[in-house]
């Protein structure tokens, strides 16, 4: 027997009869013969010291504790891992077989130990997570099982993901900054955000009140505005009603005139088109004058005294039942005498109270006292959420003197107070076309219709 058979560790401990000492593995072992000193194993190890399970707990003893204390035996470094572990050893590239231990002819196979887990390194895992758990602004991760059965993200997670990368991505539509790819403006946001206003879904048929008994208020101007930008930005279904009890000039100043009829013809036919179930707008075109592009109608009031005195209480309700079922926003636009019928009948009806004026001192003062007869009447709850238009008839007109209080004493009463500015375009005259006005005005006739709107 050679000397490496025979060489000892200095711990008493002899190689493998017939093997040579393990000295070729950096910071090699021995495998020791348990000796009579060997603590004896609990009931459930194995006590075959040649079985690849068997565990010996003087392999895995610190040398440094008291029982190794005090030897003549050379110290012997620490592995820097356990000699015997459960999984396979990574830290050698040999592909030559390791010995995995013998076990006694007739015994049951042990089990394969089980394949470590893939490593997954540290950029794939962040990787991973960025493609398959984006958060959303609520803190709910996306793709967390909220969908149909909890397998994977619903519908609703997929089109919230694309609305958000939508507004992330926004472009200008018009201009250098659409050229160069930049977002649009603070202006362009702010029209933005009108459009969205005032075409949010309502529910329900609207009817829209715009008052002032004082000529010259602004309230034709005003009823058409409205009417017009109701129109284009709701997809059109909106009728402007001259319901004066003498001569208006809302069908004067629109722009269309298709035909002569007022709202009296209508009045005359409107027993047939309420025995017609069938009946659709198609039934009103020869009552009512459409404005052309502007994507509204108009039914006039009469052309004298006479005929409009058969507008009572119920031919208003009459006709505003029948017109209900064509339009789904009615903007009327009152006369002169809040004690008529017809003035009364459509205060009765109206879902949103629009009160315009100007800054002269009479046709504010006016309009305040049409405040308080209708609060006398029980419609605070109305006048709580109207709007006030102060229409600017002067190019040089100012907040000054009876506009200051105007402006506070409406803001202490109604929801909001709208300024429209001074327009040529919108000067007193026969017609009024909404196309042709600028850029500010538009701007504020915007407003105006989203702030109308936000009160329905």
């Amino acid at each position: 027997m050679s000397n490496d058979d025979t060489r000892s560790n200095g711990a008493g401990l002899q190689g493998l009869p017939g093997y040579t000492a393990n000295h070729g593995v950096p910071g090699g072992f021995v495998l020791p013969i348990p000796g009579a000193s060997t603590p004896t194993p609990p009931a459930d190890e194995p006590t075959d010291p040649w079985s690849s399970t068997w565990h010996d707990p003087a392999l895995t003893a610190d040398p440094a504790t008291p029982e190794h204390a005090g030897t003549d035996a050379e110290p012997v470094a620490a592995p820097a891992a356990p000699l015997i572990d459960s999984t396979p050893s990574h830290w050698s590239t040999s592909t030559e077989p390791t010995y995995a231990g013998w076990s006694p002819a007739g015994a049951p196979a042990a089990d394969p130990e089980p394949e470590p887990a893939p490593q997954v390194a540290a950029d794939v895992a962040g990787t991973t997570h960025a493609a398959g758990a984006h958060d959303d602004a609520s803190g709910t991760a996306y793709g967390s099982g909220a969908g149909a059965g909890g397998d994977g993200p619903s519908a609703d997670e997929l089109m919230s993901a694309r609305s958000k990368g939508a507004r992330q991505k926004l472009k200008a539509d018009s201009g250098l900054r659409k050229a160069f790819g930049l977002g649009p403006s603070r202006r362009e946001l702010a029209e933005r955000d009108r459009l969205d206003r005032i075409a949010r879904p309502i529910t329900g048929r609207k009817t829209i009140m715009v008052i002032n008994t004082k000529g010259g208020g602004g309230k034709t101007l005003v009823t058409l505005m409205l009417a017009s930008y109701l129109g284009r930005y709701r997809s059109g279904s909106v009728l402007a009603w001259d319901n004066n009890e003498t001569e208006g000039t809302l069908g004067m100043r629109a722009p269309s005139q298709s035909h002569h009829r007022t709202v009296v013809d209508l009045l005359g036919a409107l027993p047939q088109i309420a025995n017609d179930p069938n009946a659709g707008t198609s039934e009103l075109e020869h009552w009512v004058r459409e404005q052309r592009g502007l994507s509204f109608d108009v039914l006039a009031s009469a052309d004298d005294d006479e005929a409009m005195r058969i507008i009572g209480e119920q031919e208003f309700e009459d006709l505003h039942t029948q017109l209900s079922r064509f339009y789904r926003m009615i903007v009327v636009d009152t006369g002169n005498n809040r004690l008529s019928p017809n003035w009364l009948a459509a205060a009765s009806h109206a879902d949103m109270l629009v009160f315009a004026t100007s800054l002269k001192d009479d046709t504010s003062v006016v309009a305040a006292k049409n405040l308080d007869a209708l609060v006398a009447m029980g419609r605070g709850d109305l006048v709580r959420n109207a709007v006030c238009v102060i229409s600017h008839t002067s190019a040089k007109g100012s907040d000054v003197g009876a506009g200051v209080h105007t402006r506070e004493h409406f803001e202490q009463w109604v929801r909001a107070v709208v300024d429209i500015p001074y327009d040529p375009m919108l000067s007193p005259g026969l017609h009024l076309d909404p196309l042709k006005i600028a850029r500010r005005t538009h701007e504020a006739c915007m407003e105006m219709t989203a702030v109308v709107v936000d009160g329905l």
